[in-house]
């Protein structure tokens, strides 16, 4: 039975400036080399997913511009299917603007454009069949409403509900759609956005489990907060887990979170558990800092699992 993930969310263009640091408020430094490559967090995520052997439907709006069209295209390169996309016309495909200084580090701005005109109305979601893992896979950069009205949609048909709280989320979820998640996946700022803080204001691993208890206590099935370089942890009810992060030498960090969820998303579609596919994602995510660009710095399963199976790997 083949492993299937459905991807709810943004589509975008990234246009990048890679500069030796990032500017100060009213700065400009020259001398930066720009690329642009396909983005948005919802197709990124679809791409990570695909590429680590997952069959992926990604759901989103697109305009009817030439940036649209490349993006069509690009996704169906990668064996995404993008039959769930709508195409508006008259209106612009988003767009990110993106500074990536020589650590890696980078400011992200987002015109959402077609995004912002996604909603749930015909988007029709299959049940899962008996036996099957479906995972519906959720992020920020589209109405909030229209993704809590798909979350709910995706619980009632069976599906695994992922969601990644970024960017943080406008306003607090109600409960009913919490409660319909199975795995919420934040930063330390992300989380503490969700519990109403301004930021985090816990650094060790305690107070990051202690804080992942919180949406736990409001119906939510499991929290998978990320750490950076810290790596990772997974909170239930029953108790924690760590999963330690990979060194590498990163070269440009966008696009890396995305393909985390994607990889995690596809890893337990295909009936990995979590622990499990947590390491698979971090390896993943690892890969992709080590190339330029969003979705083409992706990895492949076989990447991956080649990763893995080095010493110390």
């Amino acid at each position: 039975m083949a492993a299937r993930v459905f991807v709810f969310g943004s589509i975008n263009t990234d246009l990048v400036v890679y500069i030796s640091r990032l500017p100060q408020p009213g700065e400009t430094i020259g001398g930066g080399t720009y690329q642009s490559f396909p983005g948005g967090k919802g197709a990124n995520q679809a791409v990570a997913a695909a590429r680590a052997g997952a069959q992926v439907r990604l759901h989103g709006c697109l305009g009817d511009d030439a940036f649209g069209r490349e993006r069509i295209a690009a996704l169906e390169e990668t064996g995404v299917s993008t039959g769930g996309i709508r195409i508006l016309p008259r209106v612009a495909s988003g767009v990110a603007q993106i500074t990536v200084d020589t650590a890696g580090e980078n400011t992200i701005v987002v015109a959402p454009g077609a995004n912002a005109r996604f909603v749930p109305e015909g988007v029709t979601i299959p049940r899962a069949s008996p036996g099957e893992i479906c995972v519906s896979l959720f992020q920020n950069e589209v109405p909030q409403e229209t993704t809590e009205a798909l979350i709910r949609d995706a619980r009632a048909a069976g599906h695994r509900v992922f969601w990644n709280l970024a960017p943080t989320v406008a306003r607090p979820p109600s409960r009913e759609v919490l409660a319909a998640v199975d795995c919420l996946i934040c930063n330390r700022n992300e989380l503490a956005a969700l519990m109403g803080r301004a930021r985090s204001s816990s650094d060790d691993q305690e107070g990051v489990e202690q804080d992942a208890r919180v949406p736990l206590g409001w119906g939510v099935g499991s929290v998978i907060v990320t750490l950076g370089r810290k790596g990772s942890v997974y909170v239930t009810a029953a108790g924690s887990r760590a999963v330690p992060a990979f060194k590498v030498e990163a070269v440009d960090t966008v696009g890396a979170g995305d393909c985390y969820c994607g990889v995690l998303a596809a890893s337990v579609a295909q009936g990995m558990d979590m622990a499990e596919a947590m390491r698979r994602a971090s390896a993943a995510a690892a890969i992709s800092t080590t190339r330029k660009g969003a979705q083409p710095s992706m990895p492949a399963a076989a990447e991956i699992a080649a990763f893995l199976s080095r010493p110390g790997g």
